[in-house]
């Protein structure tokens, strides 16, 4: 009787070798070989899933983008409706776990890829998501123009992202917390107050 596989499991044990590969020898490291042997099976075990080094990129990034969904939801949950912008700005300036490694990642993938690359696809997709849905947040907190608001932030999260990787020792999670706060109070103050 053949051994069954939980093919979302697989994904996310190649993923997250993809990812440790990322660290240790960066973007250029990745190969299916490299990922293969990461996890302890033949070249076979990830073409099954994953045929070519794009789709391991493509995959490592939609597993990660998955994760801090669920890391936002939690994050969001129990937030009224003028609070949820807060709560996902507050998310966004967080550096935990292998969110440098992440962003290192995006960073090269957005560099490197051509524009039909699948990894760039997913990226743009989830950078359009994040900020319709900072957009929405921004309408619920009463900001002015929300859309204006969405924009400022996903550029200067997306700015911080860079930053953090420049360098991580003056722009953390920490220092980046209270900047973006009176930014967003800025953005969704009443027209005349400030």
């Amino acid at each position: 009787m053949p051994v069954e596989i939980d093919v979302n499991e697989r994904l996310a044990a190649i993923a997250e070798a993809t990812l440790d590969i990322v660290a240790a020898r960066g973007m250029d490291g990745v190969s299916i070989r490299a990922v293969a042997k990461r996890i302890g099976g033949s070249t076979t075990l990830v073409t099954n899933y994953l045929p070519t080094r794009e789709d391991l990129l493509r995959n490592a990034v939609e597993h990660a983008i998955r994760a801090w969904n669920e890391e936002v939801d939690q994050a969001v949950g129990g937030t009224g409706d003028p609070e949820r912008l807060l709560a996902v700005v507050r998310w966004a300036c967080t550096t935990t776990g292998n969110d440098l490694v992440l962003r290192r990642l995006f960073l090269e993938i957005l560099g490197r890829s051509g524009p039909g690359s699948a990894a760039l696809g997913v990226l743009r997709d989830d950078a359009r998501q994040g900020r319709a849905e900072m957009a929405s947040a921004a309408r619920d907190a009463g900001a002015a123009d929300a859309d204006f608001t969405a924009d400022v932030l996903l550029l200067v999260l997306r700015g911080f992202y860079v930053a953090s990787l420049e360098d991580p020792e003056r722009w953390d999670g920490e220092r980046m917390l209270p900047l973006v706060e009176r930014l967003v109070g800025m953005l969704t103050a009443a027209p005349g107050k400030k």
